[in-house]
């Protein structure tokens, strides 16, 4: 014997609105039809607790929705995307919509199979953490130019097309005065190649904030992790030959807490200590003692979702600065 399957109406009558409200909200119902904060919280818990489950190829067929959302994630991520991804599933959940997950690395041919694929699934929209990839440039416009269902995090090589960008600009302003204030005078940085957007804007960031508190920048104190793939503990053995042996800083800005780590194991074994902030909030800085900026997870998630469900706001670009804690 199986169970019984609910229906619908009985979702409605637990949460106390009508059918059409509660339509709207689990199977994407008409848009004349709205619906409030509450009253949506009700239907999504009347549907949990009956334990509801949407005919997705109905609601499709009948102009509804999936209720799913598309994230394409490189699958070489580090804690900063994984992070993010946890606030975007967790928000959508909260709007009664579920995630589903491309996980690539540079391989735009599975990219868009994934694409096509999730769109006749009946996806709703998609949000794009995997597109700096400086050689794929051409191929990454061709597969997402002109969508109208995709946003993306940080900007895209693809003109007019809605993102949200991060910057760490006022809080490495805000720490670099408190190290020099605090007597540090070698400041400087470890970053990844700026033939990417990501690890580029760093660099100039870190330089503005240098100039901002009337510092001369010194090249020679940012070291760019080698291009080619590597461990942390390779990359931070030829961070220790060729820039911090020789340079001695005395301040390091190291947004990865695995590479603070490494690094760490590199200092001791030299006898040689350097004072480090972190940037991505990993708990791994807070386990060592290192204190990181706040990346504000949750609310560039909200400003994704905010995009994707509402193209009326893409007017202007929304900025999420990252803040500064002693």
């Amino acid at each position: 014997m199986t169970d019984r399957k609910v229906t619908l109406s009985e979702v409605a009558k637990r949460a106390g609105v009508s059918l059409g409200a509660a339509s709207k909200v689990l199977n994407g119902g008409s848009d004349k039809i709205g619906v409030g904060a509450e009253a949506r919280k009700r239907i999504l818990e009347a549907a949990r607790k009956l334990n509801y489950h949407t005919n997705m190829a109905a609601s499709i067929l009948a102009g509804g929705s999936s209720r799913m959302i598309g994230v394409f994630v490189d699958s070489f991520a580090h804690y900063r995307t994984m992070r993010l991804l946890q606030e975007i599933e967790r928000l959508a959940s909260e709007q009664g919509y579920r995630i589903i997950t491309s996980f690539t690395h540079d391989n735009i041919a599975n990219m868009r199979e994934d694409y096509q694929a999730l769109q006749r699934y009946g996806v709703n929209g998609f949000i794009c953490c995997s597109h700096d990839y400086p050689d794929l440039k051409k191929e990454v416009a061709e597969l997402f130019g002109g969508a109208k269902n995709v946003v993306f995090m940080e900007k895209p090589c693809i003109p007019e097309m809605p993102y949200v960008r991060t910057s760490r600009l006022k809080a490495l302003t805000a720490m670099i005065a408190d190290a020099y204030k605090q007597g540090y005078r070698k400041i400087g940085t470890m970053h990844g190649k700026p033939s990417a957007l990501t690890e580029r804007t760093l660099h100039g960031e870190f330089l503005q904030a240098l100039a901002a508190n009337g510092l001369e920048p010194d090249e020679k104190l940012i070291f760019e992790y080698p291009k080619e793939p590597g461990d942390p503990k390779s990359r931070i053995q030829q961070a220790m030959e060729k820039m911090i042996l020789p340079q001695r800083p005395d301040f390091l800005f190291i947004d990865d807490a695995v590479y603070s780590l490494a690094l760490r194991t590199q200092l001791a074994r030299h006898g040689f200590d350097i004072r480090i902030h972190g940037g991505n909030a990993d708990p791994l800085f807070e386990y060592m003692e290192i204190p990181s900026f706040d990346p504000c997870y949750e609310q560039i998630a909200a400003k994704l979702l905010d995009l994707l469900f509402h193209p009326e706001t893409r007017s202007e670009i929304p900025v999420i600065e990252a803040l500064y804690k002693k």
